[in-house]
């Protein structure tokens, strides 16, 4: 794509591990090694990352573009900039315009272009959640076009061929407030005075009124939503 900056062939490399964290090399030469995960690891195509209880990873590509993992959550990369999301949390980073990430999970996929802080969560219908804490820029599937992004606006991505499931505003303040994967690690994120700024405009534009907070997805049609805040404004 004209424009659009491209990843090279590096593989992102562990800068931060805490708990119980694993490799798990699938690789067709392999016998199902499993490995602890230590700093400075760099992660090749064809192996799992699974996290434990309380426990979480930080990867890094380069100084502008980093990976998060949180507890319980297995996922593997293809390359720097397009990974597999199978169970858990992720979250990842870069201030790079106009970059690619290809994300899939166990039954969807989806590929953003742009820039941002974003979260994934997958859901047990197969599919993910995606939410931007900040960015710009789009989310493409095969089936349900073109998404443009706005901060704290969730969508699902579902099936295949992918489309896009219902989107719900979520509160980021509070969100930032209670999320691991953002409070719980030794070093900011990059896009930390982004993400500042996200809240500030979200106050602005929603003046304090959220449609709901997101659980789980069991199926296509049955979506767990917990509402919160002032239901008579």
């Amino acid at each position: 794509m004209i424009g659009q900056k491209a990843f090279t062939s590096v593989l992102p490399f562990s800068t931060f591990v805490d708990g119980k964290v694993e490799l798990l090399d699938v690789t067709e030469s392999s016998d199902r090694e499993i490995a602890p995960l230590t700093k400075g690891d760099i992660i090749k195509s064809g192996k799992w990352i699974c996290t434990g209880p309380d426990s979480r990873f930080e990867l890094s590509v380069d100084e502008n573009i980093f990976y998060r993992a949180g507890s319980m959550s297995v996922v593997s990369f293809e390359h720097s900039n397009s990974f597999r999301l199978h169970s858990g949390s992720f979250i990842f980073c870069t201030k790079e315009k106009n970059s690619i990430f290809h994300i899939r999970s166990h039954d969807a996929n989806a590929t953003f272009v742009g820039s941002g802080t974003i979260l994934i969560e997958a859901t047990s219908n197969g599919g993910f959640k995606f939410l931007p804490i900040e960015g710009r820029g789009t989310l493409v599937t095969d089936k349900g076009g073109v998404h443009n992004l706005q901060s704290g606006r969730m969508i699902l991505v579902l099936e295949q061929p992918s489309t896009f499931g219902d989107s719900y505003d979520i509160d980021l303040m509070l969100l930032i407030k209670s999320c691991h994967l953002l409070n719980s690690f030794p070093e900011a994120l990059p896009t930390f005075g982004r993400i500042s700024l996200a809240i500030y405009s979200q106050e602005l534009r929603m003046k304090g009124r959220y449609e709901a907070l997101i659980g789980d997805a069991p199926t296509n049609e049955n979506l767990q939503i917990w509402t919160f805040g002032d239901s008579s404004k």
